[in-house]
Parts: structure tokens; sequence; C-alpha cells
């Protein structure tokens, strides 16, 4: 058994709750619900920039900080995200990519003439962590400029267009760059693995470099802001005896030790840091949801509301007076809400739901906990449907999220909202592998890939057939990136389990991923599963490709064509090698897409084809 915080929970009375508003829902209806990523506050506070995709493609808006009509900022057919506003207001960075395929480049919108421009020019090259000096005269961001998988960092200065590089890689790749107060030097963070990660402060004026938390081969440390004196750095790390995220203070010199500021049995993690007084925003994520707090270094802090669901992002407005919080839950998507500090205010400045859609058309999740194979307590998100009885007869499906350093939060998940309005209860693990439960349970996956964490899914299955809802004939299994590959894996290693597959952008071969995908998931592979050579029996029997005559179940398969991650090619073969099987299978590759789907088209109808999938297949009771 693998200690985790969730030993301390308990699952209560599943039940379907009594809801009269509840009623089938339509899937375009609930995709033109719309999408926030992150928020800024403008330079002078009036307003709040934001990534969304009210038209259907994510772009850039600007809102009233106050509420009021949202104003189209940017325009393109392609995925734009929002970076940083200068701090003199002049410029707002974005990124943009072309047709999914994670290698941005950097764009200037100039706030007063309403003019782009394209700072990297660059194809095929990632960028990270940009961000504005303090005078907002140049900005600094990390970027493959030298070789694929390669992070040193870049100075770039606006009013010359240069580009030159001022930190190199050479002790690990750079990433969470953090300028101090006064402009001289950057705080950053190095990893050469991208799992275990060091905190570093690189001095601008004498090109030297202090090592605060060096790169070890069991924590992580991530640079996140300084305190306004300039003399210590913010960090959020595991570097302690429990393995738990928490906000840390480290003075700046050689092997300073961690100034722990809220380590406690959850994780938690710093968000935000105020630019006028020695306060901080962090959020404690206890099994899935995520709660705000404010927190300053005497010790005072209060819980922002609101308080149930997930804070997916908050920002100190300039004057350090008001935060801004990108907030959701299991029963309303991602929404803008500005918090006044002294006031204790919090007003709504966004609406994302559409068409009549309200929140009592929805069903909240339950946390519930089950036992897995060893006893590891497994907590998941289960979603019942509203005015049924537990008579056995009812769908099921198991859920499963991606990473597998991720987690299923208590957030918005339109398609779980649709397959529980028309009577599938759903059922979302975080498994072995998950963030948000400690380091060792989090580490448990390495050598042991579609082993452990493929157990924890299956224990989900004894779970739901407990809860006497579910008819043991018709569960199925679905879930994206790492989720799509347990759901191969599933359907190979459990075939007689399972009445329906929806695999989306899937790992199928071990092998082919890693000879294919972007050289920094080469390095994840090779932390988590070995080499290809040394390790080749482990690499062989966690690939599903290879197992494929074992398939049973029908499967569709859903891909785009410009993924990274997860190749393309890993779809296509293991469609043609469960075809030899004689099982049904269905494939859709989208073309202007890559490692998920972010036009909405796209996304409606990828999940168009799943409902109808699991339709065909699984709502319908087998006959006799």
């Amino acid at each position: 058994m693998i200690p985790t915080p969730a030993s301390k929970l308990s699952s209560g009375t599943v039940t379907s709750p009594s809801n009269p508003s509840h009623l089938p829902l339509d899937i375009d209806k609930l995709y033109y619900t719309r999408g926030i990523f992150s928020v800024q506050w403008s330079a002078d506070g009036e307003h709040l920039y934001f990534d969304t995709n009210i038209t259907g493609r994510y772009n850039i808006w600007a809102v009233p900080s106050n509420r009021g009509w949202p104003v189209q900022l940017t325009v393109s057919d392609e995925r734009t995200l929002l970076e940083d506003p200068s701090p003199d207001g002049h410029y707002l960075l974005y990124a943009q990519d072309f047709q999914g395929d994670e290698k941005p480049n950097l764009y200037l919108l100039d706030l007063t003439e309403f003019t782009t421009r394209n700072i990297t020019n660059s194809d095929k090259i990632g960028y990270r962590g940009a961000q504005w000096s303090p005078d907002g005269r140049s900005l600094v961001f990390a970027g493959e400029r030298e070789g694929p998988g390669t992070y040193p960092v870049f100075h770039y200065d606006p009013d010359k267009g240069t580009i030159k590089k001022i930190i190199g890689n050479e002790a690990g790749d750079c990433e969470a760059l953090e300028y101090s107060p006064d402009g001289h030097k950057i705080a950053l963070t190095r990893t050469r693995n991208y799992q275990y990660t060091g905190a570093s402060v690189f001095d601008l004026d004498s090109g030297s470099e202090m090592m605060l938390a060096p790169i070890d081969d069991k924590s992580t440390t991530v640079t996140g802001g300084w305190t306004r004196d300039g003399k210590r750095v913010y960090v959020t790390s595991n570097a302690n005896d429990r393995g738990i995220d928490a906000v840390a203070l480290l003075e700046l010199k050689q092997d300073p030790e961690f100034q722990w500021l809220t380590l406690q049995d959850w994780d938690s993690q710093l968000v935000d840091v105020s630019p006028t007084e020695d306060k901080f925003a962090y959020v404690v994520n206890e099994a899935g949801n995520v709660r705000l707090l404010l927190r300053d270094l005497s010790g005072q802090e209060e819980e922002i509301p609101p308080t149930q669901g997930v804070v997916r992002a908050a920002k100190f407005s300039r004057d350090g007076k008001r935060l801004a919080i990108v907030h959701a839950s299991g029963d309303s998507p991602h929404d803008i809400w500005v918090y006044d500090l002294r006031a204790r205010t919090l007003k709504q400045i966004t609406d994302s739901l559409v068409g009549g859609l309200h929140r009592e058309n929805f069903v909240n999740p339950q946390l519930v906990v089950y036992p897995s194979f060893d006893q590891t307590p497994i907590t998941a998100f289960l979603y019942v449907p509203a005015n049924i009885k537990a008579d056995h007869s009812h769908p099921a499906i198991v859920y499963s999220h991606g990473g597998p350093q991720w987690e299923h939060y208590n957030s918005w998940f339109p398609s779980l909202q649709y397959y529980t309005s028309h009577g599938y209860l759903v059922i979302a693990p975080n498994f072995r592998g998950s963030t948000g439960f400690g380091r060792e349970f989090m580490e448990s996956l390495r050598k042991d890939a579609g082993g452990g964490d493929l157990k924890d899914l299956v224990a989900a299955v004894d779970f739901l057939k407990s809860t006497g809802y579910v008819d043991p004939k018709r569960i199925a299994i679905t879930g994206g990136s790492w989720g799509g590959y347990l759901t191969l894996m599933a359907l190979t290693k459990y075939p007689d389990l399972w009445a329906a597959g929806v695999s989306i952008v899937p790992l199928a071969n071990w092998f082919t991923a890693h000879e294919a995908e972007d050289p920094v998931l080469q390095k994840n592979d090779e932390w988590l599963m070995g080499t290809p050579d040394e390790d080749r029996e482990l690499w062989r029997d966690r690939s599903p490709l290879f197992f494929a005559d074992r398939i049973r179940a029908p499967l569709l398969l859903l891909a785009g064509q410009n993924d990274i991650r997860c190749p393309v090619k890993e779809t296509e073969q293991m469609a043609e090698a469960a075809r030899k099987n004689g099982v049904t299978v269905e494939v859709k590759i989208y073309e202007n897409e890559g490692h998920g789907f972010s036009r909405r088209e796209n996304e409606i109808d990828a999940f168009k084809r799943a409902a109808k999938f699991f339709e065909t297949h699984v709502s319908q009771r087998p006959s006799a």
C-alpha cells in the first residue's frame, strides 16, 4: 500500500440526486459554452485580458475589470494564448502555434496602434516562461532556438528587435523565469529530465549564477516570485520529508534551508505574489478540490471564495488591491471573478454558460474513495445521473485522465455532463501516478506504466458494481492522451471487462512513440520506462499494439494529425492491428489538430462520434 493523504478520506453513501431541472443535454449547446485559460490585468487596472474560445477559436479578449462587454483583441484561426502584458501598458505578449503543433511563435500586440509583431519568427520551436522586465523595456523567455529539446534563456529588446542568449542550458534546461523587483536578477527553474527540478538565481550584471536548490533525483522545486526587498525567492517544492508540494522561501545563498510557509497534509502551490506587499496567493489541492488562500509572511491568512471547485489561475492587480480569479466547478464552466482584498467582496466578471443552460441542469460529482489491488486508497469523482434507481440497470463509463502526472479535478467537463445527463454513471479515478497525493504516489509508476495505474482503473469497476446502480455488462472506458493509452491497455489486458472503448490521442507502442515524439517527451519516457534497449521486455509488455489480438470490445480512435506528444502513427497502427482481430474499429483523424482538439467544430464532431459510439455499443441493453 502506498501512503497518501487519501487514507484520511472515506466515501459516503452513493446516491442519485433528486433534480427536477435535470434533463438530457445537447452536445452543440454544451460545447458552445466558453473556455477560459488565463487572466492578466491591464497596467491601469481598468481591464482584464483573457484567452477564450467565444468565437470557436482561442483568441485574446479584454473585459472591464468591474464587468462589462468583452472586446476581441486578436483575430486568428489558430490557437492564440495570453502570455503577459508589459508593465508600461504598451504591449501585450501572446503565443500562437500552428494547427495544434505546440510550437508557438511569440507576438507583441501594440495596445496603442493595435498592430502585431512576430518577435520570434521561428518554425517548430518551443518557448516557455516569457516575462517582462519590471521597467517594461525588455523581456526574457526560454526557447529551443539552439536545438530541439534544449531551453536556454534569451533576451528580447522591443525597440531594437534583437534577440540574444543570456543564460545557457548546460546546468539544465530553463523554465519558470521570474525577474527580481529591481530587474537585476532572474530566478529560474532548472531541469535535466522534466521530472526533477532545482532553483537558481542569475545575476544579469555579473553574469554569475547561484544555485539555491540543486537538481537531485527525488524532488521538484519551481520558482514563483520574489519578496519585495529582493532578498528571498518564493518556490513551490516537495523537497521535504513528506514529499508534499508546499510554498517555501529561499534566501540568496548557496544551499539555503527551505523556510516552509504552507506545508500540510495536502499539496499546496504558489499562484501569485503581491507586487506591493509581502503577501502571496496559493492553492490547496484536497483530492481534486482546489481552494484559494491569501497569506502574508507573518502567517495571517484568509480563504477566498468561491470555496467549491477549482481555481485555474489567480493574479494580483498591479496596485495589489484586487485579485482576478479563474474558477470552475463540476457544475459550472471557467469564469473570471474579481476579489477586493480590502472590502472582501467577490464579483463575477464573465458568464460562460450559453443557450439557457444553468448550474441546476448539471450534476455535481461525488468524491469517493475505494481500495485498489494492494489496498492503496484511490480517490475518484463519481457522476451519478439524477432521478435514477439503484436497480443494477444503468450503463457506466470509466474516465481516465491524461498525464499520467495530472489529476482529475472537480472542474468543468462538458462531455461528462453529457454522459451523465443521458443516464451513464461516470467514474474518474485519480490512479497512481497522479499528482496531488504526494511524491511517492506520483513516482510509483516508474518501470510500471500501464501496471498499477491500470489495476486502479479495474478496481474502479468493482466500485461501480458495488453502488447497485450499474449493469456490469455495460461498462465502457475512455480517456485522452495517457487516458487514451490506458484505454487501449484496458481493452488488451482485461478484454472481457468492457463493453466498448473510446481512445483519444493515445500512445500505442512505446518504441515508435519514443522514436517520433518531441525530445522533451523522450526524456520523460526514459525517466518513466527506462530505455528501449535495456528495458525492452517492459516496453513491449506495456505497449497495447502487441496485444491487439486480445481486444473483444468495439473501439473508437480519435487523433490529431499534428500531435507531437502521441504521434498520429500511434493511432493508425493500433487501428490496423485491432481490425485484424475482427472487432469493430472506427477512426477519425483531424488534419488541423494536435494533441487534443481546440477548434470548436472538431470538438463537437469528435464528441458526437464518441457519444454515438457509446449509444450504439453501451447504452442499449444487449438482447437476451
